[in-house]
């Protein structure tokens, strides 16, 4: 399916919450560029809670490096910039959705390099942008709905994706 690529992600909790993201969508994570995020800092760590084990994740030390290994998908960049509406934009099974980081966002030599880029509009006064994690959430989830409906398929190796297993708040038995 798709690739989530984040570009030189700042905020532990943030890259935590979309790698748990990445595994529910059972897509990869590629980090891009330096980042001052430790891989063994706790919020990272709990904004993941126990699924680092099923991530599939890779980190790339710079954009040209990346850009050599997958210069044959197409990557989009994710950007307030685009006058295209993500839900207006035809994603496909192979898309990289390339995100910028929580405080600067993409670059605009980034930007142009790309032939891909898709917004979220925002109609509130003084918004600069979304959280990386929801901003992330929203346009993969479309793109899979996208994906799903062309494909006519149900996601999750034939499964609906519905059927989960309640692990926190678990029933108790009741006593006689």
């Amino acid at each position: 399916m798709i690739s989530i690529a984040l570009y030189k992600p700042q905020i532990p909790p943030n890259t935590g919450n979309i790698a748990r993201l990445c595994v529910a969508l059972d897509c990869d994570l590629h980090i891009v560029g330096k980042t001052p995020i430790k891989w063994n800092q706790a919020d990272l760590r709990r904004a993941g809670l126990d699924h680092w084990d099923k991530l599939s994740f890779e980190h790339f030390s710079s954009f040209k490096n990346y850009f050599s290994k997958y210069k044959l998908r197409r990557i989009i960049s994710v950007t307030k910039a685009s006058p295209v509406r993500y839900w207006d934009f035809t994603f496909l099974e192979d898309d990289i959705l390339l995100f910028g980081n929580e405080t600067r966002g993409l670059p605009p030599k980034l930007i142009n390099f790309l032939n891909y880029s898709v917004s979220i509009p925002m109609w509130g006064e003084g918004v600069r942008s979304l959280n990386l994690a929801n901003a992330v959430s929203v346009v993969a989830y479309e793109a899979y709905r996208q994906i799903a409906a062309r494909q006519k398929i149900l996601l999750s190796g034939g499964k609906d994706g519905l059927n989960f297993k309640r692990t926190y708040y678990m029933q108790k038995k009741k006593r006689h």
